[in-house]
């Protein structure tokens, strides 16, 4: 057995392993005498077939199978043994690899490609500054909170006639000749909708339907019923968009609901609704939790913000080149329903901007020792899915529930691997924020949103 290394450049290697029959023959003939002992061939006692026939009937394919697999293992331990970081896993090489003859057993020589992994130095410090901003929420943040949540928990009621902007009607549509008279022969007819009266921007067809009671019909203009939103009135009315414009603009609206959104009251109800049974007792507590939440979560979103810029600036200190060509070919050859010919070039620089962020994470790990325990991926689990439960509804979940939930998705193995990267990322962020240094700064809400479209734009997030 012979086994040479071969560097094209930095990035890519050839790999040659050449096997003679003292390599393989030994095991070969092993596994023939193996399948003689249990082989039933007609014409002979189970398990007395001669070597001959056994090696006409089976020989050629465990020659193969053993030589594919001696070659595998003879591969992968010569990475192991010589440290050897590659990316993605060795291909047979499409340019030097010769066909096998397996009909004539002699030595046989295989020959890899391997894309190499980038060698590069950690290099962040003290003298990367990054800033972390103390966002200065509005005193009125507070009543928009108690204001949302009465909206979030109020009711829609049944009324006799509507009177105002915060009052909803429903009817049926019915599309109505270009002279609106009478019923467009062949029309829109009989389509439901519902409105609420302050999303219709067209002040006189607004107008129209105040005062309106179930059983009133009334004419209005379709499009500006629908504020010129021709997606909507497409799917309101059931035709494609490009039918929409032959519509005739004259249609009856007979109402059949007339309804009114009430806010919820503030009181025991709402504090149990929106924090949980018994959590406060009276206004000024539930104003307080509130309070609280807000700041908890604007000083969450400076915290994500201030891990953003840290992501990027790992990236932007570590340039790097991939073996570009060689993981293109990989990626198509080993996920053939996700990646093509066609699709590659587009997808690989989502792919190499992973990669290479993977790439650093490692080199900190090891470079700062940095172990993730049981206990950090427990924390990130009860995090992420405390997190989930909040944008189903839930806005303070109870311990309780959350670990209910945590066990049933840790059934997952998806939910496993996500919550383990999760977890390597934040300890990874966590180190460089140790070694930076980091600026406060107060902004205002306002302008700290304005900052995160701004970034978002420049990268397209």
């Amino acid at each position: 057995m012979n086994v040479t290394f071969e560097e094209k450049d930095a990035l890519n290697a050839l790999l040659t392993i050449e096997l003679n029959p003292e390599d393989y023959q030994p095991k070969v003939d092993a596994e023939l005498k193996k399948y003689r002992g249990k082989a039933s061939v007609p014409g002979f006692r189970p398990g007395k077939a001669p070597m001959g026939v056994i090696k006409k009937m089976v020989g050629k394919a465990m020659l193969v199978d053993e030589i594919n697999k001696l070659a595998s293992a003879t591969l992968f331990k010569h990475l192991e043994d010589n440290k050897i970081d590659v990316l993605g896993q060795p291909l047979a090489s499409e340019e030097e690899q010769e066909e096998m003859d397996f009909d004539n057993p002699e030595n046989f020589v295989f020959k890899f490609d391997l894309g190499l992994a980038p060698k590069f130095d950690f290099n962040i410090s003290d003298k990367d500054k990054v800033t972390r901003y103390n966002i200065t929420v509005p005193a009125d943040e507070v009543e928009k909170e108690v204001d949302n949540n009465q909206r979030r928990f109020g009711t829609m009621t049944e009324i006799e006639t509507s009177e105002g902007e915060q009052d909803t009607v429903k009817g049926m549509l019915t599309e109505l000749d270009k002279d609106g008279k009478n019923p467009q022969e062949g029309g829109v007819e009989g389509k439901e909708t519902t409105v609420l009266l302050e999303m219709v921007k067209h002040k006189p067809t607004q107008k129209k339907l105040i005062g309106k009671k179930v059983g009133d019909v009334v004419k209005v203009d379709i499009f500006k019923f629908f504020n010129d939103n021709e997606k909507v009135l497409s799917s309101t009315v059931g035709l494609p968009a490009e039918g929409v414009k032959d519509l005739n603009k004259h249609f009856n609206l007979e109402i059949t609901e007339v309804k009114r959104f009430e806010k919820a009251e503030v009181n025991q109800a709402l504090f149990d609704q929106v924090l949980g049974a018994g959590a406060v007792s009276n206004e000024d507590e539930f104003k307080a939790k509130l309070a609280e939440n807000i700041e908890q979560y604007y000083n969450s979103e400076a915290e994500n913000q201030l891990d953003h810029t840290i992501s990027h600036l790992i990236i932007e200190k570590h340039e790097m080149e991939l073996p570009d060509a060689f993981l293109k070919r990989w990626l198509v050859k080993s996920y053939p329903d996700t990646y093509n010919a066609e699709n590659i070039d587009e997808m690989y620089s989502r792919e190499s901007a992973q990669l290479k962020r993977q790439l650093i994470s490692e080199k900190v790990i090891s470079q700062y020792k940095l172990e993730v325990t049981q206990e950090d991926i427990n924390q990130v689990s009860i995090g992420y899915t405390a997190q989930m439960l909040r944008q189903y509804g839930m806005n303070n979940p109870d311990l309780e529930t959350i670990r209910y939930f945590e066990e049933k998705n840790k059934e997952d193995q998806n939910y496993l691997r996500r919550i383990g990267d999760i977890a390597i990322d934040r300890k990874v962020t966590d180190q460089v924020k140790s070694l930076v240094s980091i600026k406060e700064k107060k902004i205002s809400m306002e302008d700290f949103y304005k900052l995160i479209e701004k970034h978002n734009a420049e990268h397209n997030h």
